[in-house]
């Protein structure tokens, strides 16, 4: 009889077992394990896709900048390479005009007046009757007319000079272009077009590799010209300038300035592309 005392207790354990197994709440309880694998692995499925589309999204931010950015550098050496074709196209329509009309110079207007080195004899003159000497006061105020109407052409205007000296730079006569910006700085003090006679003056300097020359007068612009429109070539200049001489540090400061304070410039493209190691320093 004890035996079989246990036999309902086993008979309710085993429907009990059989009911959770079969029911809903069953299937239920023991599905959520499987159910909760499959949901985390799709996640890092997931994860591991939008990680993979920001590095892609990363790199091709990175490739659109570096491309912008050599588009903008390679638009600013086209610009400055137009500008020096036009500068020669320049050149040489100058060089054509001045071929059929040279300057007149003091020389020259001393031939003219005088005239008789090279008239012949007896060419124009009038006949000894008919000529009459003129009176002390009547010769000296012919003379002082003559001297008068003499004395501008020996300087030509400004802007004459300007182009003047402009061509001789770019014919590579670095020498003769400065002995003509001198005169002009005497004849034309505070002149509207200074600053750019000033500017030759220090690339010719550059070209004859005498940077310290240069920077004086890169200098004088910046500081007699601060809002003109050659501070921008000036601060390049000087930093190739105080490169060429070793002073890195120093032309490394001048272009930070010129990004600084000109960030959109042609120059300060140029200055990015070719001092862009000293930035990074």
């Amino acid at each position: 009889m004890s035996a079989y005392r246990h036999v309902p207790c086993l008979v309710c354990l085993l429907l009990a077992c059989t009911l959770v197994q079969t029911g809903c709440w069953g299937r239920k309880f023991f599905r959520m394990p499987g159910e909760s694998l499959e949901t985390s692995a799709k996640t890092d499925s997931l994860l591991r896709v939008n990680s993979e589309l920001q590095r892609r999204l990363a790199k091709i931010e990175r490739s659109f900048e570096q491309q912008q950015e050599y588009s903008r550098r390679t638009n600013a050496q086209l610009k400055i390479d137009i500008e020096e074709l036009k500068d020669q196209i320049n050149m040489l329509q100058e060089m054509l005009r001045d071929s059929g009309q040279p300057y007149r110079t003091t020389r020259n207007v001393e031939q003219t007046h005088s005239g008789s080195e090279d008239t012949p004899a007896g060419a124009g003159e009038a006949p000894a009757s008919s000529v009459t000497e003129p009176a002390g006061d009547t010769l000296d105020s012919l003379r002082a007319d003559s001297v008068r109407t003499a004395a501008p052409a020996a300087v030509p205007p400004a802007e004459e000079m300007h182009r003047q000296m402009y061509l001789d730079f770019s014919r590579g006569e670095f020498q003769l272009a400065l002995e003509e910006s001198e005169i002009f700085l005497e004849e034309y003090q505070g002149h509207q077009i200074t600053q750019e006679v000033l500017f030759i003056r220090g690339e010719c300097f550059m070209e004859q590799k005498k940077y310290f020359d240069a920077l004086k007068e890169f200098s004088r612009i910046l500081q007699d010209y601060p809002s003109g429109n050659r501070v921008p070539a000036s601060l390049l200049r000087m930093a190739i300038a105080y490169e060429s001489i070793g002073e890195r540090e120093i032309a490394g400061g001048i272009v930070r300035r010129l990004i600084r304070e000109h960030p959109y410039s042609e120059e300060a493209a140029v200055a990015e592309d070719r001092f862009g190691r000293f930035l990074q320093e």
